[in-house]
């Protein structure tokens, strides 16, 4: 199998709160990459943030720019012909199917971060751990505990500023996932670029399962050829190794994707690593979270519109990582969607491109994801259980509020058992709704996922700025419970009274 990609190498040793260089090096696809050199890097003490150290950011002078990964006049005038179908309409079809069981909110139901650095959009993510929430937004990380979500304190709160100790530019585009064999939390973010040839990519490594202690911390130099601009970072796992994906641009050129992997083993211990980095991939490529053993680790990328997915297959990501593909999959065709409606304005909300958005979930040959595109004039989520064997879909459809809503920022995880859990953002401008954080899921047998139930409904519109569209998302998060496989937590964005900034909720929630 062939793909189009270059391969770089970077080495990095053990990096503890400390600066690392990434040395590169080039080889051709189908051979073993040779790490070109090795930087040696003196341990350095452990990183333990405190509330009370605040560290801030230079804040960006507006918001967060989107980058899509096909051309961006191509990419405008996608999106101005998804806006163009009149208003009003109903969706083509409502869900015809009669689902086995429908989650439900399970007690916890609660406020998180908030806007307190002007930053936006909140790019909110999070992860449960077996005693902590973990929230991570655009300049800041909070932690609650389990059992006190609603009526204690926050057991830790920094700016991500403090927390890797990192101030030369704004950080941005975070994640957070949990190990629930090894019991490490791994947390991950971008820094604007200092220069041409540096930019930081942070990533954070608990030295227990307890959160609201030290973590290892790497620092990273991503930019492997002048002018690279790294961006959308995505985070997944495997048995073996931690999995990292982004999107490459320069200036506004797409250049790909890259994604590597490190071994656990050496993250774990905050020791140095060498692996190679594979780039020229198809974009935006979602790395999974693998529950089993499986010897192959399936990566998944959408490109903005069209009638395939594309698949790649990593193996031994802990050790010299091989990459084959893309293999494509066949699906229905799909193109970006458009803009969502807020009742009482007319101003929309970004839906963003037809990409994946967060890690997939990977269990056996089921390989689960969900992306927002066109349907009709609407924005709507659409699941895919498909089969990594067959390259087949298994499973797939629609989910959405109502017949009038618009529905867009998803995402999606798994159980062992089939399973799955979904969260998304739905608006309804003809029934006077704003911005809800909904939620949903379908057991295994189930033919797909009804509307669910809401978990918080905004107040007002959102109107920050003169932008139209006004930036949204641009991801959410959905993981399921180490101590409950029937249970899942989400984290999505909100609109806060006034509709000048943004909030979060997090919520849990199963059959």
């Amino acid at each position: 199998m062939q793909f189009n990609s270059r391969i770089k190498n970077f080495s990095l040793t053990a990096v503890i709160g400390c600066v690392a260089l990434l040395s590169v090096g080039a080889s051709t696809a189908q051979q073993p990459v040779v790490p070109a050199a090795t930087l040696e890097v003196a341990p350095a003490t452990i990183v333990d943030a405190q509330p009370n150290y605040v560290m801030e950011q230079p804040a960006p002078p507006r918001e967060i720019p989107f980058l899509p990964t096909m051309d961006r006049s191509a990419y405008d005038a996608a999106k101005a012909l998804a806006n163009s179908y009149a208003s009003g309409a109903v969706k083509p079809f409502t869900e015809a199917f009669a689902p086995l069981a429908t989650p439900v909110i399970k007690l916890t139901n609660f406020n998180g971060h908030s806007s307190t650095e002007g930053l936006r959009p909140p790019d909110t993510h999070g992860a449960v751990g077996t005693t902590h929430f973990v929230q991570i937004t655009n300049s800041h990380i909070d932690m609650w505990t389990r059992q006190n979500t609603q009526t204690l304190p926050l057991a830790k709160s920094v700016t991500l500023a403090t927390f890797f100790g990192y101030t030369a530019e704004t950080l941005f585009d975070p994640r957070v996932v949990y190990d629930s064999t090894w019991n490490r939390w791994i947390v991950t973010a971008d820094a604007f670029p200092e220069s041409a040839t540096v930019q930081r990519f942070f990533i954070a490594v608990s030295t227990t399962a307890d959160p609201t202690g030290s973590f290892f911390i790497y620092n990273l130099n991503v930019t492997f050829f002048t002018g690279d601009f790294y961006d959308f970072p995505q985070l997944g796992m495997d048995q073996d190794a931690v999995l990292f994906t982004a999107n490459i641009f320069n200036g506004t050129s797409f250049h790909g994707a890259d994604f590597f992997a490190v071994a656990k083993a050496r993250l774990y211990n905050g020791l140095g690593f060498s692996v190679p980095v594979f780039t020229g991939l198809v974009g935006t490529l979602a790395p999974p979270i693998v529950r089993d053993q499986n010897s192959s680790t399936f990566l998944i990328a959408a490109p903005p519109s069209g009638t395939t997915f594309s698949k790649y297959t990593a193996r031994d990501t802990s050790k010299a990582t091989t990459l084959t593909g893309p293999v494509s999959i066949t699906v229905p065709s799909y193109s970006v969607p458009p803009s969502a409606h807020q009742p009482g304005t007319t101003k929309l909300l970004d839906t963003s491109d037809s990409r994946f958005v967060n890690a997939s979930t990977q269990s056996g040959n089921d390989l689960w994801q969900t992306h927002t595109i066109a349907l009709g004039s609407f924005p709507g989520p659409k699941f895919y259980r498909l089969d990594t064997s067959a390259n087949t879909v298994s499973q797939s459809g629609f989910y959405f509020a109502s017949a009038t809503s618009d529905d867009f920022n998803a995402s999606i995880a798994a159980n062992d058992a089939g399973n799955c859990f979904v969260t998304w953002t739905s608006t309804d401008a003809s029934a006077g709704r704003n911005a809800q954080v909904r939620l949903s899921g379908k057991l295994s047998a189930d033919a797909g996922i009804a509307a669910g139930p809401f978990a918080f409904t905004s107040p007002t519109f959102y109107h920050p700025s003169a932008d139209n569209p006004e930036r949204w998302g641009d991801y959410s998060a959905v993981t399921t419970d180490p101590l409950d496989p029937t249970r899942a937590w989400l984290v999505n964005e909100k609109i806060n009274p006034g509709g000048l900034i943004w909030g979060s909720r997090i919520v849990r929630f199963g059959f």
